[in-house]
């Protein structure tokens, strides 16, 4: 990975897609890396990787997943926005929604046993705080 957190996504090309990329990708992306130190919470994991997939209910392709490469100790995570959700929101809303889905994935990632070496708990805490503007 090029940087500790990478933010993308996969997204149809219309207003909801727009929601999401215009520029929520990027200053989640750079709002992580610039405030969270990863190496601060142990050698377990060097990064986070987070695709929001913000596509039609009749999107089968695309399907929320999570794979942690032990070799390269980097955690890759997909995660489905709620559609219905997006096409009412705001890209402000948007936004808070996708803060939101990747803090309940941090928390729930599966397999966090296979991580050693690291502090999931202190990482959380940190990415809340900064997501809440602390």
């Amino acid at each position: 990975m090029y940087a500790p957190f990478i933010i993308s996504s996969i997204v149809e090309d219309n207003p909801i897609g727009d929601k999401i990329d215009a520029h929520n990708v990027s200053w989640l992306e750079q709002l992580l890396n610039a405030q969270v130190q990863l190496s601060k919470y142990g050698t377990g994991l060097r990064g986070i990787a987070v695709v929001f997939i913000g596509t039609g209910p009749q999107d089968v392709i695309h399907q929320e997943e999570t794979t942690f490469d032990a070799d390269k100790k980097e955690w890759y995570v997909q995660l489905r926005l709620p559609y219905a959700a997006l096409e009412q929101a705001t890209e402000e809303e948007v936004l808070g929604l996708m803060a939101r889905e990747y803090l309940q994935a941090l928390r729930g990632l599966g397999g966090r046993e296979q991580v050693v070496d690291f502090d999931w708990e202190g990482l959380v805490g940190e990415v809340e705080r900064v997501m809440r503007g602390e």
